[in-house]
C-alpha cells in the first residue's frame, strides 16, 4: 500500500528518489555533461601555444592522470561504500562513522598520492629562469575554487562542532543520540540516533588531515622550477589547473561528508511529534534547532550533487588537456626559441 502510495503522489517519489545518494549521482552526470558540453568550445589548450607546449604537457601529465583517476576512484568507492553498507551489511546498532569520513578520507589518499607525484618528479630546470617573484601557494589556481574549499570546509567542520555538542551519550559512552523533550509531560525525553561526536570526530580528524595535504600540494606546485624560460607561460597556466583542481577535488570530498551529515541531522532533528503503544494520543516533542534542520535536509541532495558535479569535472581533465604530439614545424620553432636566447 505504501508502495502503490509512494508512485501514486509526484512528490512523494521525488523527495524519496532525491534522499538517495546515488540518485544525486545521476543527476551530477547529467550537469556535469552539460558543463563541459558547453565549455568545449571556450577552454583553451591549457598548456598554451608556445613551442614547448608538447613538453610543458608531457611534464605534467601523470599529475593530471592523478587527479582525473583520482577523482573517478572517489565516485567509485562512495558508491560502493553506499552499496555495501545500506544493502548487504547488517549495521544494526553499529555506529556507521565510515560512512562520513569516506568522501573526506578517500579525497586525502589521492592528494597525497598528488603531492607524493609532484615531490618524487621535480627535477632541475633545463636553463635557468631568472625571476624575482615570490612564489607561495596561492600564486597559482583559482581564487574562487580556493574561497570555495574555505567556506566548504568552514561549514563542514561548524556542522559537526554544532552537532556534536547538540549530541548525548548513550549507556556505553557513545554520543550518538540527540534527546528531544516532551514539555507538559512525564515522559523521557526522546532519544533518536544523530550525528554526534562519535560520527564527526573522525571526520573532523580526515578534513584536518585534508586541509594540510592540500596546503602542502598547493606550495609544491608553485615552488618547484620551471623548466625553461620560453615555457614559463605555459607551465604557469598547467600549474594553475592542478591548483583549481586539487581545490576542486577537496571541496567534493567535503560536500559528499556535508550531505551525508545534513541527511542525518535531518532524519533525527525534525521529529515533531511522539506516539506511544497502547496510547491514543500523540504528544508534540520540540528541538529548538528544528529549523535548521529542515533547512539541512532541503539542501543536502544539493550539497551532494554539487559533489559529484566537481568530481565529475576534475575526472574530465585527462580529455581536456589531451595534446597532439608536436610536428616538425613545432620542433624547428622551439630550436630557433633556444638558439635566439642562447644569443642573447
Amino acid at each position: 500500500m505504501d508502495r502503490l502510495a509512494l508512485f501514486a503522489d509526484p512528490g512523494i517519489l521525488i523527495a524519496a528518489l532525491f534522499s538517495l545518494p546515488l540518485f544525486s549521482l545521476v543527476i551530477a552526470g547529467f550537469i556535469a555533461g552539460l558543463v563541459l558540453a558547453f565549455s568545449r568550445s571556450r577552454v583553451a589548450e591549457e598548456a598554451g601555444s608556445d613551442a614547448f607546449s608538447g613538453v610543458t604537457a608531457t611534464r605534467f601529465r601523470p599529475e593530471v592522470l592523478t587527479l582525473s583517476i583520482g577523482a573517478i576512484a572517489v565516485i567509485i568507492g562512495c558508491a560502493v561504500e553506499n552499496i555495501v553498507r545500506g544493502y548487504v551489511l547488517n549495521l544494526t546498532d553499529i555506529v556507521e562513522w565510515w560512512q562520513f569520513a569516506t568522501p573526506v578520507f578517500a579525497v586525502l589518499l589521492v592528494t597525497l598520492t598528488l603531492l607524493g607525484v609532484i615531490v618524487l618528479r621535480r627535477r632541475t630546470p633545463d636553463a635557468p629562469v631568472l625571476s624575482t617573484l615570490r612564489r607561495t601557494w596561492a600564486s597559482f589556481g583559482s581564487r574562487v575554487a580556493f574561497i570555495g574549499a574555505g567556506a566548504i570546509a568552514v561549514t563542514l567542520i561548524a556542522t559537526t562542532i554544532g552537532a556534536g555538542v547538540a549530541s548525548s551519550s548513550d549507556d556505553r559512552g557513545r554520543f550518538i543520540y540527540l534527546s528531544i523533550p516532551v514539555p507538559n509531560t512525564e515522559i523521557s525525553s526522546l532519544e533518536l540516533w544523530f550525528y554526534g561526536w562519535s560520527f564527526g570526530v573522525p571526520v573532523l580528524i580526515c578534513t584536518a588531515f585534508l586541509i594540510a595535504a592540500v596546503w602542502a600540494v598547493l606550495h609544491v606546485n608553485a615552488a618547484r622550477p620551471f623548466l625553461r624560460p620560453e615555457t614559463v607561460a605555459s607551465e604557469s597556466t598547467m600549474r594553475a589547473g592542478i591548483a583549481t583542481a586539487t581545490a576542486r577535488l577537496a571541496s567534493a570530498g567535503m560536500l559528499l561528508a556535508l550531505g551525508g551529515a545534513w541527511r542525518f541531522i535531518a532524519r533525527s532533528g525534525t521529529a515533531s511529534q511522539l506516539g506511544i503503544e497502547g496510547d491514543p494520543n500523540l504528544y508534540d516533542t520540540t528541538w529548538q534547532y528544528a529549523e535548521l534542520a529542515v533547512l539541512a535536509g532541503w539542501l543536502a541532495p544539493f550539497a551532494e550533487i554539487a559533489g559529484f558535479v566537481l568530481l565529475l569535472l576534475v575526472a574530465s581533465r585527462v580529455r581536456r588537456t589531451r595534446r597532439p604530439q608536436p610536428d616538425a614545424s613545432d620542433i624547428a620553432a622551439g630550436a630557433d626559441d633556444v638558439e635566439k636566447s642562447a644569443n642573447r
